[in-house]
């Protein structure tokens, strides 16, 4: 699994608050709503330094899905300074 992939799960684990979620866990599945996409939107951002959009997310909704989106996008490429809880 990639470094930002690892962190993309990271912030799914978060925002839903479920540690049991994997790098294919689907947000939709798993009772994510648009308010969740807005946070994951915000911390996409603040730990990746990468601009995505809600539809992005919504279109994107596992962490591997949107890791695989993001390849090649400009952005922060070390998680050293990211403070995602595990």
């Amino acid at each position: 699994m990639s470094e930002r992939t690892e962190i993309l799960t990271r912030i799914w684990r978060q925002v839903l608050g479920r540690p049991d979620l994997d790098e294919n866990s689907d947000l939709l599945d798993n009772d994510g709503t648009s308010l969740h996409m807005l946070q994951i939107v915000g911390e996409v951002h603040r730990t990746l330094g990468v601009d995505v959009k809600l539809r992005e997310v919504f279109t994107h909704t596992s962490p591997r899905s949107l890791s695989d989106f993001l390849e090649g996008r400009p952005g922060r490429e070390s998680a050293d300074s990211h403070d995602i809880s595990a």
